[in-house]
């Protein structure tokens, strides 16, 4: 993996939402990730609703942390993540759907994308990997949830797709920004998956081998290294796509991670949104 983030403090509020180096470059677009802070609230820092986590204290640390990045957590659109491929459109009409606990999000699936102003979206994780699109042309962004089942389904082309139908988007000229996960050092995986991810990415022509090492008895995926040769497939251009060098589970003081905390974990968030106008 290459190409750190660039970690931004706000000094209003003390936290360090981390940003891409290439999307803070595209004019017009918000976007930061939250991470894990040990001591912040109940359960540092945790943004997902989920039981067993607080719901009050979860949409308390969504304030901070939108106050931290420049949105408005009333903004927020969320859905319910399922480890697919289906893609959801958000409009200015539902702007805060899934935002406050007891509001209903929008709808499931594992990407959201728009080109409506001051609607921000918002994807949970746990060392499954943060994919963030933005069409500076239109504009328009995509926020998508990319675990090792949705990524050797393809869950990037889809969503790169969809903005192709949906706002008319070229590939080409679409940036993007991998965020932290985790990496081909930890995430070891079964040959039903291995076998899923060769046909996917041979269906793709991609070399399916350059994400997958056996560093003992079983194969080991790199989600990342995997998303990023999928929008090469689906036609972004290498310099266009920026990919964290940060493994979710080597660092679970940074980071939450399902492997390295347990199926109790915490969630970060990725948000992006098109700035409104003034």
């Amino acid at each position: 993996m290459t190409n750190a983030p660039t970690t931004t403090t706000d000094k209003q509020v003390g936290l360090s939402p981390v940003r891409s180096d290439l999307l803070s470059r595209v004019p017009g677009v918000i976007h930061g990730l939250t991470h894990r802070v040990e001591g912040m609230g109940e359960a540092d820092g945790n943004m997902a609703f989920g039981s067993p986590r607080d719901k009050q204290d979860a949409w308390r640390m969504r304030k901070l942390w939108c106050h931290a990045i420049g949105v408005d957590p009333q903004s927020l659109v969320t859905m319910g993540q399922v480890h697919e491929t289906t893609i959801l459109r958000a409009g200015a009409e539902h702007a805060g759907r899934g935002a406050m606990p007891g509001s209903i999000h929008l709808g499931i699936g594992d990407g959201l994308v728009t080109d409506a102003p001051g609607v921000t979206l918002m994807t949970l994780h746990a060392d499954c990997q943060p994919v963030l699109l933005v069409d500076p042309t239109r504009p328009a962004v995509a926020a998508v949830h990319a675990g090792w089942r949705g990524t050797v389904a393809n869950i990037a082309g889809a969503a790169v797709t969809a903005m192709q139908v949906t706002f008319g988007s070229e590939p080409a000229k679409l940036f993007a920004y991998l965020g932290p996960a985790i990496g081909g050092c930890c995430n070891e995986i079964g040959p039903e998956v291995t076998a899923v991810w060769r046909s996917t990415a041979s269906s793709a022509g991609i070399d399916p081998e350059t994400a997958v090492s056996r560093p003992v008895d079983r194969e080991h995926l790199d989600v990342p290294e995997a998303n990023r040769l999928l929008l090469l497939a689906a036609g972004l251009t290498d310099e266009h796509i920026d990919v964290s060098n940060e493994c979710t589970k080597c660092d679970t003081d940074r980071w939450f991670s399902h492997r390295g905390h347990g199926p109790l974990a915490g969630r970060e968030a990725a948000l992006i949104a098109i700035r409104p106008s003034s």
